[in-house]
């Protein structure tokens, strides 16, 4: 019994050339576990670095700030750093003499122990201090999140029994474990199906599938499917429960073509916003005698879920209900007394924005015929989220630039391009990005309302994006 669950150009884009810091993508990874520490010099008026000893580790940050209005700066012993007012941030390019407020921050990359001083009262009052960087913490262990594979199935009715595989994502570290258990949807324990509960072990280091059986009572039931719902709960070990931890199992008529023939995959499914709630899906239906066809959303770096259901023979369907200026993914699967079909491609859109205008700001460039496209983009490392820092390039209205950590590390290049003349009749979108932070980058047609969203996943080397089909709103 198989499981159930897994089922030539107007305008040349030229290569990103842009000064960044070697570490960068290293940094980038290693966000989630970095530290800032503080240093104050000269707190009080006493002639001494607080604190004086600082520990920390590999990736973490340490900022001194001197406030007290007496002239100090902070010089490391070996030269690697020498700041105060006058420096340009890294410990480097600027004069770094005394001064009477300041704040300098560094981030130590290698183990090691580096002391420092006061240029004026270290040699003779004796302000100095000592950073002890130990190598990169171990990440603590992860017990990670149960979740069904698939918040929807099918069985037929004359199968016998349907087999629900349960994943754990997310880590293995710990022995783990989750209660399962199943209850009446439209189906009756006892009649339909019979009633299973119990627990799920995993052991340390064990990533591997579980699963729990449901036996299916054969009633010939020449009619509609009927629904048992499954849900996970009490996870034990530290793990939690993901998403979807309920799911829904139905039951089919077996009056279909047969046992062991669910219909083909629906093809050429496809997307498109229709206002800013709601997107319109159409594909082609790739066999008769389907029953209904199950529709499934998925936000961007989420799970899929199921949304809606619509009869056989329909092949179009409305979402309604759904945030404006926000991307989603699709897919559809047919259904008949044998089961589903294999999904469908997936197509994805972006819901419409509320009518506006592009107003430049911290976070917003305005690019392109006169600013009328308001760029932004969203960054998530495992711990941290923010919106990227708009760096505008006065020289160059049609692109603009995006830091996400420091100024000094630029992330991201962006441009709007008009090509409205034939034949391409389109605003193009180029951007590169030199990072693997988990991003979203949204772009929006102020004019038209209509919205282009891009997605990188955490951890994974952003690629180049030229995409000449962007925007049909010229002009």
């Amino acid at each position: 019994m198989p499981t159930i669950g897994r089922s030539s150009s107007p305008r040349r884009a030229r290569p990103l050339r842009l000064a960044l810091l070697a570490a960068a993508l290293t940094l980038a990874a290693s966000a989630a576990r970095a530290t800032t520490f503080q240093v104050a010099a000269g707190a009080g008026g006493y002639l001494v670095f607080t604190p004086k000893q600082l520990t920390i580790h590999v990736g973490d940050t340490v900022t001194w700030t001197n406030t007290s209005g007496m002239t100090h700066n902070v010089r490391a012993l070996d030269d690697s750093f020498r700041c105060a007012n006058g420096c340009d941030g890294d410990g480097h390019g600027g004069n770094g003499d005394p001064a009477g407020s300041w704040t300098f921050s560094r981030t130590f990359n290698t183990a090691g122990t580096v002391n420092y001083q006061c240029e004026i009262h270290g040699p003779t009052y004796g302000m100095t201090g000592q950073i002890v960087v130990q190598p990169a913490a171990p990440p603590p262990p992860v017990p990670g999140a149960f979740k069904f594979h698939s918040a929807t199935s099918s069985i037929g009715e004359g199968s016998g029994h349907a087999t629900i595989a349960v994943e754990r994502s997310g880590g293995q570290g710990g022995a783990v474990s989750v209660h399962y258990a199943t209850a009446d949807g439209t189906a009756t324990a006892g009649v339909d199906y019979t009633a299973a509960s119990g627990t799920l072990s995993w052991a340390d280091g064990d990533g591997a599938d579980k699963t729990f059986s449901v036996a299916i009572t054969n009633r010939h039931l020449n009619g509609p499917g009927k629904t048992v719902d499954l849900a996970l709960s009490g996870p034990a070990g530290g793990a939690t429960l993901g998403s979807p931890a309920s799911a829904v199992l139905t039951i089919l008529d077996n009056s279909g073509p047969g046992p062991g023939t669910p219909p083909a995959a629906p093809s050429g499914l496809a997307a498109a916003s229709q206002s800013t709630s709601a997107i319109q899906l159409s594909w082609s239906e790739a066999s008769s005698g389907v029953s209904e066809f199950h529709v499934e959303q998925q936000g961007l770096g989420g799970a899929f879920q199921e949304v809606d259901t619509v009869a056989g023979g329909a092949t179009t369907d409305v979402i309604s209900g759904l945030a404006a200026s926000t991307f989603y993914n699709f897919r559809v699967r047919a259904a008949n007394g044998s089961g589903f079909s294999p999904y469908s491609n997936v197509a994805g859109a972006a819901t419409d924005a509320v009518p506006s205008t592009c107003a430049g700001d911290a976070t917003t460039l305005c690019l392109g015929d006169g600013g009328r496209f308001k760029v932004q983009v969203a960054f998530a490392t495992a711990s941290q989220t923010g919106m990227g820092n708009a760096v505008v390039v006065p020289s160059a209205p049609e692109s603009g630039l995006f830091y996400f950590f420091n100024s000094g590390n630029i992330e991201m290049l962006v441009k709007v391009l008009n090509a409205c003349g034939p034949p391409f009749n389109r605003y193009w979108v180029f951007f590169a990005a030199t990072t693997n932070v988990q991003f979203t980058l949204t772009v929006t047609d102020t004019q038209s309302a209509k919205v282009k969203v891009y997605f990188n996943v955490l951890n994974q080397p952003a690629a180049p994006i030229q995409d000449t089909n962007a925007f049909a709103t010229c002009p």
